[in-house]
């Protein structure tokens, strides 16, 4: 019977133990990411300058894309005028001698 009693005294050591470190692991683990978890007024500040800084330029790349559109499109455009006049002129060519 005492290697029994024994054993039993063991194991409730080893349970003890366990929960100890346990409780250590999870207040360590706590005051980790509490410690990590803030973030400051500045910081949050700057997060929205930050924002706000790429609201603005993606509004300018929107603005200079439709300015790009619109040169294309001109561009189109007087190519094919220039097509359309040399048509007329090769045809002017070939009709006078």
């Amino acid at each position: 019977m005492p290697i029994k009693n024994q054993e039993v005294l063991k194991m409730a050591r080893m349970k003890n133990l366990f929960f100890i470190l346990l409780t250590v692991v999870t207040f360590a683990g706590s005051t980790f990411l509490v410690g990590c978890g803030g973030v400051s007024d500045e910081q949050m500040q700057q997060l929205n300058d930050l924002k706000a800084e790429v609201d603005a330029l993606q509004s300018q790349v929107n603005a200079k894309n439709d300015e790009k559109s619109n040169l294309q499109k001109q561009i189109a455009d007087q190519e094919a005028k220039v097509n359309e006049w040399q048509g007329i002129a090769e045809g002017i060519r070939r009709n006078c001698p």
